[in-house]
């Protein structure tokens, strides 16, 4: 029983540290205009499974960030992608700066 458990809390482990280290963050950003980014943030996310289906469908886009933070005047949009899973799974935020 105990060599059991101590298989499967080493298997556990294993598989922690190998899946863990699977993860990456992209981001860019495209300024709007120039001149100073703005007070107010705005923030829009989904979640991409499989790359076929999205957790928020097409909400997640310049124009409901921009409502999300109140912003009427966007100076600057970032695209932020989270894959995990060699991008199984993805997390991506559009983030708009403004006022």
């Amino acid at each position: 029983m105990k060599k059991q458990f101590l298989t499967l809390a080493a298997s556990a482990a294993l598989a922690v540290l190998t899946l863990g280290s699977c993860a990456t963050i992209n981001s860019g950003a495209a300024i709007a205009e120039k001149g100073p980014v703005g007070q107010k943030v705005g923030e829009a996310k989904s979640n991409i499974i499989l790359g076929l289906w999205s957790s928020k469908g097409e909400q997640n886009n310049l124009a409901q960030a921009a409502k999300n933070g109140g912003i009427t005047k966007v100076s600057q949009v970032e695209y932020i992608d989270k894959s995990i899973l060699f991008g199984l799974f993805i997390e991506h935020t559009t983030r708009v700066y403004g006022e």
